[in-house]
Protein backbone atom coordinates (compact mmCIF):
# COMPACT_ATOMS: atom_id res chain seq x y z
CA UNK A 1 0.00 0.00 0.00
CA UNK A 2 1.51 3.46 -0.85
CA UNK A 3 1.78 5.47 2.26
CA UNK A 4 1.32 8.61 0.48
CA UNK A 5 -2.19 7.83 -1.07
CA UNK A 6 -3.98 5.21 0.20
CA UNK A 7 -3.23 5.21 4.25
CA UNK A 8 -6.58 5.12 6.07
CA UNK A 9 -6.89 8.07 8.49
CA UNK A 10 -9.23 6.35 10.84
CA UNK A 11 -11.04 3.10 11.81
CA UNK A 12 -9.51 -0.24 12.77
CA UNK A 13 -6.73 0.24 9.77
CA UNK A 14 -5.51 3.34 11.11
CA UNK A 15 -4.22 1.51 14.30
CA UNK A 16 -7.12 2.97 16.43
CA UNK A 17 -9.70 0.04 17.03
CA UNK A 18 -11.91 2.16 19.28
CA UNK A 19 -12.42 4.98 17.15
CA UNK A 20 -16.14 5.19 16.04
CA UNK A 21 -15.04 7.10 12.75
CA UNK A 22 -15.44 5.98 9.87
CA UNK A 23 -11.82 4.99 7.56
CA UNK A 24 -11.12 7.94 5.52
CA UNK A 25 -8.12 7.64 2.62
CA UNK A 26 -5.45 10.33 3.95
CA UNK A 27 -4.34 11.52 0.31
CA UNK A 28 -7.92 12.73 -1.10
CA UNK A 29 -7.77 14.72 2.45
CA UNK A 30 -4.47 15.97 2.24
CA UNK A 31 -5.18 16.46 -1.21
CA UNK A 32 -8.67 18.89 -0.42
CA UNK A 33 -7.11 20.44 2.27
CA UNK A 34 -4.37 21.46 -0.11
CA UNK A 35 -7.40 22.44 -2.47
CA UNK A 36 -8.69 24.50 0.58
CA UNK A 37 -6.19 26.42 0.82
CA UNK A 38 -5.32 27.49 -2.69
CA UNK A 39 -9.45 28.64 -2.54
CA UNK A 40 -8.79 31.10 0.81
CA UNK A 41 -6.09 33.14 -1.29
CA UNK A 42 -6.96 36.43 -2.81
CA UNK A 43 -4.59 36.05 -5.88
CA UNK A 44 -3.20 32.83 -7.93
CA UNK A 45 -0.77 31.19 -5.78
CA UNK A 46 2.37 29.89 -6.92
CA UNK A 47 3.95 26.26 -6.32
CA UNK A 48 6.60 26.77 -3.46
CA UNK A 49 4.29 29.37 -1.79
CA UNK A 50 1.29 27.23 -1.67
CA UNK A 51 3.42 24.00 -0.37
CA UNK A 52 4.83 26.30 2.12
CA UNK A 53 1.26 26.88 3.50
CA UNK A 54 0.51 23.66 3.22
CA UNK A 55 3.53 22.49 5.73
CA UNK A 56 3.92 20.17 2.54
CA UNK A 57 7.15 19.12 0.81
CA UNK A 58 6.79 20.82 -2.93
CA UNK A 59 7.10 17.78 -4.88
CA UNK A 60 4.43 15.90 -3.17
CA UNK A 61 2.19 19.16 -3.36
CA UNK A 62 2.87 19.45 -7.04
CA UNK A 63 1.91 15.72 -7.35
CA UNK A 64 -1.47 16.26 -5.97
CA UNK A 65 -1.55 19.97 -7.94
CA UNK A 66 -1.80 17.96 -10.86
CA UNK A 67 -4.11 15.65 -10.37
CA UNK A 68 -6.37 18.37 -9.30
CA UNK A 69 -5.81 19.83 -12.55
CA UNK A 70 -6.40 16.44 -14.43
CA UNK A 71 -9.65 17.18 -12.76
CA UNK A 72 -10.43 20.78 -13.60
CA UNK A 73 -10.60 21.51 -9.66
CA UNK A 74 -7.47 23.57 -10.55
CA UNK A 75 -5.86 25.43 -13.26
CA UNK A 76 -2.38 26.77 -13.73
CA UNK A 77 -1.54 30.01 -15.82
CA UNK A 78 0.91 29.15 -18.64
CA UNK A 79 2.90 31.96 -18.79
CA UNK A 80 3.32 32.78 -14.99
CA UNK A 81 3.33 28.89 -13.59
CA UNK A 82 0.92 30.20 -11.21
CA UNK A 83 -2.19 27.88 -9.54
CA UNK A 84 -5.93 29.30 -9.27
CA UNK A 85 -9.49 27.16 -8.42
CA UNK A 86 -10.96 25.53 -11.85
CA UNK A 87 -14.04 25.81 -13.31
CA UNK A 88 -15.35 22.62 -11.92
CA UNK A 89 -15.63 24.45 -8.67
CA UNK A 90 -18.34 27.03 -10.49
CA UNK A 91 -20.07 23.59 -11.48
CA UNK A 92 -20.25 22.39 -8.26
CA UNK A 93 -21.22 25.70 -7.25
CA UNK A 94 -23.90 26.01 -9.86
CA UNK A 95 -25.38 22.06 -8.89
CA UNK A 96 -25.43 23.13 -4.72
CA UNK A 97 -27.23 26.07 -5.37
CA UNK A 98 -29.83 23.98 -7.74
CA UNK A 99 -30.68 21.88 -4.86
CA UNK A 100 -31.45 24.66 -2.05
CA UNK A 101 -34.93 24.87 -0.93
CA UNK A 102 -35.44 28.78 -1.89
CA UNK A 103 -38.85 28.43 -0.94
CA UNK A 104 -38.25 26.63 2.84
CA UNK A 105 -35.57 29.37 3.25
CA UNK A 106 -37.83 31.70 2.67
CA UNK A 107 -40.71 30.63 4.85
CA UNK A 108 -38.47 29.88 7.56
CA UNK A 109 -37.62 33.82 7.46
CA UNK A 110 -41.17 34.88 7.39
CA UNK A 111 -42.34 32.79 10.85
CA UNK A 112 -39.31 34.40 12.03
CA UNK A 113 -40.22 38.09 10.98
CA UNK A 114 -43.60 37.16 11.96
CA UNK A 115 -42.68 36.28 15.36
CA UNK A 116 -40.18 39.02 16.03
CA UNK A 117 -42.57 41.77 14.89
CA UNK A 118 -45.63 41.00 15.76
CA UNK A 119 -47.09 41.38 12.41
CA UNK A 120 -47.95 39.07 9.60
CA UNK A 121 -45.33 37.97 6.90
CA UNK A 122 -45.84 36.62 3.57
CA UNK A 123 -44.19 35.35 0.69
CA UNK A 124 -44.74 35.72 -2.59
CA UNK A 125 -43.89 34.84 -6.36
CA UNK A 126 -44.62 35.72 -9.62
CA UNK A 127 -47.26 32.91 -11.12
CA UNK A 128 -49.38 32.78 -13.96
CA UNK A 129 -52.10 34.55 -12.67
CA UNK A 130 -50.31 37.42 -11.43
CA UNK A 131 -47.95 37.88 -7.61
CA UNK A 132 -49.23 35.87 -5.42
CA UNK A 133 -48.83 34.78 -2.04
CA UNK A 134 -47.53 31.26 -1.53
CA UNK A 135 -46.60 31.44 2.54
CA UNK A 136 -48.34 33.62 4.94
CA UNK A 137 -47.03 33.33 8.84
CA UNK A 138 -49.31 34.42 11.00
CA UNK A 139 -47.56 36.28 15.01
CA UNK A 140 -47.78 34.66 18.18
CA UNK A 141 -48.80 37.58 19.58
CA UNK A 142 -50.51 40.59 18.33
CA UNK A 143 -52.85 41.44 15.61
CA UNK A 144 -53.10 38.95 12.65
CA UNK A 145 -54.22 40.20 9.38
CA UNK A 146 -55.81 37.86 7.08
CA UNK A 147 -54.05 36.78 3.84
CA UNK A 148 -54.56 33.86 2.35
CA UNK A 149 -52.67 31.72 0.50
CA UNK A 150 -53.41 32.12 -3.43
CA UNK A 151 -53.96 36.10 -2.56
CA UNK A 152 -53.19 37.94 -5.82
CA UNK A 153 -51.66 41.40 -5.13
CA UNK A 154 -51.91 44.50 -7.33
CA UNK A 155 -49.20 46.23 -8.89
CA UNK A 156 -49.88 49.52 -8.06
CA UNK A 157 -51.52 49.82 -4.80
CA UNK A 158 -50.16 46.92 -2.71
CA UNK A 159 -46.43 46.95 -1.54
CA UNK A 160 -45.77 43.44 -2.43
CA UNK A 161 -46.64 43.97 -6.43
CA UNK A 162 -44.58 46.74 -6.49
CA UNK A 163 -41.59 45.33 -5.75
CA UNK A 164 -42.10 42.90 -8.56
CA UNK A 165 -43.14 46.25 -10.95
CA UNK A 166 -40.26 47.96 -9.46
CA UNK A 167 -37.72 45.20 -10.31
CA UNK A 168 -39.34 43.88 -13.77
CA UNK A 169 -37.23 43.50 -16.53
CA UNK A 170 -38.33 45.77 -18.81
CA UNK A 171 -40.12 47.67 -16.42
CA UNK A 172 -44.14 47.94 -16.71
CA UNK A 173 -46.19 51.29 -16.69
CA UNK A 174 -47.38 50.61 -13.42
CA UNK A 175 -44.89 52.71 -11.34
CA UNK A 176 -43.97 56.56 -12.35
CA UNK A 177 -40.20 56.10 -12.96
CA UNK A 178 -39.32 58.24 -9.76
CA UNK A 179 -41.51 55.61 -7.83
CA UNK A 180 -39.96 52.28 -8.89
CA UNK A 181 -36.18 54.28 -8.87
CA UNK A 182 -37.25 54.85 -5.24
CA UNK A 183 -38.42 51.89 -4.19
CA UNK A 184 -35.23 50.53 -6.03
CA UNK A 185 -32.84 53.48 -3.99
CA UNK A 186 -34.37 52.18 -0.75
CA UNK A 187 -34.60 48.33 -1.31
CA UNK A 188 -38.09 47.87 -0.17
CA UNK A 189 -41.71 49.25 -1.01
CA UNK A 190 -44.10 51.15 1.44
CA UNK A 191 -48.00 51.28 1.26
CA UNK A 192 -49.17 53.44 4.37
CA UNK A 193 -52.93 52.84 4.19
CA UNK A 194 -53.35 52.69 0.67
CA UNK A 195 -54.25 49.61 0.04
CA UNK A 196 -56.62 48.94 3.10
CA UNK A 197 -57.37 51.55 5.46
CA UNK A 198 -54.93 51.53 9.01
CA UNK A 199 -52.86 48.79 7.06
CA UNK A 200 -49.62 49.28 6.46
CA UNK A 201 -47.46 46.93 4.25
CA UNK A 202 -43.59 46.87 3.68
CA UNK A 203 -42.04 44.20 1.08
CA UNK A 204 -38.27 43.88 0.11
CA UNK A 205 -37.28 41.59 -2.96
CA UNK A 206 -34.83 38.45 -2.54
CA UNK A 207 -32.40 37.56 -5.29
CA UNK A 208 -31.47 34.79 -7.13
CA UNK A 209 -27.77 34.19 -7.87
CA UNK A 210 -27.62 35.82 -11.06
CA UNK A 211 -29.36 39.07 -9.56
CA UNK A 212 -33.05 38.36 -10.68
CA UNK A 213 -35.75 38.67 -8.63
CA UNK A 214 -37.16 35.43 -7.26
CA UNK A 215 -39.85 36.34 -4.52
CA UNK A 216 -40.73 39.26 -1.79
CA UNK A 217 -40.98 38.84 2.13
CA UNK A 218 -44.06 41.17 3.28
CA UNK A 219 -44.84 42.66 6.83
CA UNK A 220 -48.05 43.02 6.90
CA UNK A 221 -49.89 45.18 9.96
CA UNK A 222 -51.94 47.98 11.86
CA UNK A 223 -50.23 51.29 11.30
CA UNK A 224 -50.02 51.37 15.50
CA UNK A 225 -47.49 49.12 15.22
CA UNK A 226 -46.05 48.91 11.62
CA UNK A 227 -44.67 52.00 10.62
CA UNK A 228 -44.08 52.35 6.94
CA UNK A 229 -40.64 54.07 7.33
CA UNK A 230 -37.89 52.74 5.29
CA UNK A 231 -35.48 53.36 7.85
CA UNK A 232 -37.48 51.89 10.79
CA UNK A 233 -36.68 48.77 12.86
CA UNK A 234 -39.10 46.54 10.86
CA UNK A 235 -38.09 47.53 7.75
CA UNK A 236 -34.16 47.45 8.48
CA UNK A 237 -35.06 43.53 9.97
CA UNK A 238 -36.87 42.84 6.51
CA UNK A 239 -34.20 43.75 4.49
CA UNK A 240 -31.65 41.96 6.27
CA UNK A 241 -33.87 38.95 6.12
CA UNK A 242 -34.20 39.29 2.40
CA UNK A 243 -30.38 39.69 2.07
CA UNK A 244 -29.59 36.50 3.93
CA UNK A 245 -32.35 34.63 1.72
CA UNK A 246 -30.15 36.02 -1.19
CA UNK A 247 -26.80 35.34 0.03
CA UNK A 248 -27.68 31.78 0.72
CA UNK A 249 -29.04 31.78 -2.98
CA UNK A 250 -25.42 32.72 -4.16
CA UNK A 251 -26.54 36.43 -4.67
CA UNK A 252 -23.85 38.84 -4.12
CA UNK A 253 -24.93 42.91 -3.72
CA UNK A 254 -23.10 45.13 -5.87
CA UNK A 255 -20.17 46.97 -4.22
CA UNK A 256 -21.95 50.63 -4.43
CA UNK A 257 -25.14 49.38 -3.22
CA UNK A 258 -26.34 46.56 -1.27
CA UNK A 259 -29.60 47.09 -1.23
CA UNK A 260 -29.89 47.09 -5.21
CA UNK A 261 -30.55 44.36 -7.80
CA UNK A 262 -28.11 45.01 -10.68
Amino acid sequence: MNQDTDRPTTGPDAGSPRSPAAVGIQSVELGLALFDLLAQQAQPCGLSELARLAGMHRAKAYRYLVSLTRAGWVQQDAASGLYEIGPAVRNLALAWLARQDWIGLAAAEARSLAQAQGNTCLVAVQGEAGVTAIRVCQPGQGVSIGVAEGALFDLRSSATGRVFAAWADPPPDTLPASMRGQIRQQGIALVEGEHAPGINALSAPVFDVHGHLLLALTLVGPGVSLHADPRGAAAQALRAACQRISGALGWQPPAHDGREAR
